[in-house]
């Protein structure tokens, strides 16, 4: 029995039929050969006790595979099912609020749910999810096949994978229901709500990536399906403001609103801030001065003057300010632009030089290290600086692993290059450029 447990339930139980089968075979092949009234040989009991242990497993395979379907079902339904939770939470908000009216008392004041109902977003998806119950992700049949050998007969049958691994937490999925990226890699659900989650406060995971290839979104095997209903309808929105070019967002000016307005291309007059109803002028982005001239920013003045000052770069594609910490003059900005940090033009449309020589040294020093050990420079000073050399001209033509990098795992806590956390207890480096970067910005944000 414990190797039917490695595979599915329902090949399992298939097995144990036919060895039924087989077995009822036998018997029929049998009968009339034994003198009646004769006490049943060791053999004769071996076989019953063989066919009890064949139907007990075929029941308990059967009973396996229904508590597994219906376990898959109520996870493949979630998206559904989170709809209607938030539906009935939001009649029973309405209830309390007509019985408070109608015995003349306080109205109390609208609950979230009441106002994430009247959200026109959460209508569409409610009309979609509560329109189609079900509509849950498909594995395709191209997702692996093999044949099971049963007896002296081979039964071809097209299997799913049963298990995946999640490439952000290490735990192991059902394939079936986990969501599959375009490189291959599995996500459980937590760590792609978790992703997406980051991503609304993280505009540099926009779009959401793994190993540079962007993910489905829509459709039943895009995130979507995979979201809860109330980060479905904050991720989407989030989105809207992503995809729009930086220099035309359009905000609310009061500081503790900021409601995305959209895009001041979509505005002919001056609108409303829908939260807390303050007019901005599209011209200038302040609060709306009627009649008067737009005055100079002087925030973003102060910024443009301490950028100068600093030699921060600004952004071609969307304006925003650069500040290059360490690494080569190639930028790649949140908005995907890809520019020079020295003159500002798109990536080898000059003849800036790639690095700064002493920041070279730099990076190099530390990629050695990531490779080396913390201790390698006091240990082996010789190894080491000849090891540096060595990258040092190996970056000048090779930083950015234009081919893609290639990850091992190096256990210890140490400093992600890229987003500048400290991870208590492994980073990720790269064997050809020796970039550490924790598991986020290796997977989503590289």
């Amino acid at each position: 029995m414990s190797a039917l447990l490695d595979i599915d339930a329902a090949s399992a139980a298939l097995i144990s039929q036919l060895a039924l089968e087989e077995i009822a075979e036998i018997r029929d092949s049998s009968k009339g050969k034994g003198r009646a009234g004769a006490p049943l040989s060791d053999g004769d009991c071996a076989f019953s006790a063989y066919e009890e242990e064949m139907q007990d497993m075929l029941r308990f395979f059967q009973d396996l595979e229904l508590a597994r379907s219906l376990d898959n079902a109520l996870e493949l339904d979630q998206p559904a099912l989170s709809v209607l939770s938030v539906v009935e939470d939001g009649a029973r908000d309405d209830h309390a609020y007509a019985a408070a009216l109608e015995r003349g008392e306080p109205l109390p004041a609208q609950s979230e749910v009441q106002r994430l109902m009247e959200d026109p977003d959460f209508a569409r998806l409610s009309a979609e999810e509560q329109g189609t119950p079900g509509t849950a992700p498909v594995a395709s049949e191209s997702e692996g096949e093999f044949e099971i050998e049963v007896g002296p007969s081979v039964m071809a049958r097209p299997v799913r994978p049963a298990r995946a691994q999640c490439i952000a937490c290490g735990d192991i999925l059902r394939a079936m229901t986990s969501f599959k990226a375009a490189c291959e890699h599995f996500y459980c659900r937590p760590c792609l709500s978790n992703l997406a989650t980051t991503c609304i406060g993280d505009e540099s995971l926009y779009p959401l990536r793994c190993c540079s290839q962007n993910l489905p979104i829509d459709g039943t095997r895009g995130v979507y399906a995979y979201l809860e209903v109330r980060l479905r309808i904050s991720f989407t929105k989030k989105a809207q403001e992503y995809t729009t070019v930086f220099k035309n967002r359009l905000y609310c000016p009061r500081p503790t609103c900021s409601t995305f307005l959209g895009s001041i291309e979509n505005h002919l007059e001056n609108p409303a801030c829908p939260r807390c109803a303050t007019e901005v002028c599209i011209r200038c982005k302040q609060i709306a001065h009627f009649g008067d001239a737009c005055g100079e920013n002087v925030a973003i003045e102060q910024v443009k003057a301490l950028a100068r000052e600093q030699h921060w770069q600004t952004c071609p594609g969307c304006g925003q300010i650069i500040d290059l910490q360490q690494g080569c003059f190639h930028m790649t900005c949140r908005c995907r632009t890809e520019f020079c940090y020295v003159c500002a033009a798109r990536w080898k449309n000059c003849t800036c030089p790639q690095w700064d020589e002493a920041r070279l040294i730099v990076t190099a020093e530390q990629r050695v290290q990531n490779e080396m050990g913390p201790q390698a420079r006091a240990v082996a000073p010789a190894i080491f600086q000849q090891r540096v050399e060595q990258r040092v001209e190996r970056l000048r033509y090779e930083h950015d692993c234009a081919l893609g990098h290639r990850w091992y795992r190096r256990n210890g806590g140490a400093r992600c290059e890229e987003c500048r956390y400290r991870l208590p207890d492994y980073l990720l480096v790269c064997r050809s450029c020796g970039i550490a970067a924790c598991v986020r910005c290796a997977r989503n944000r590289l």
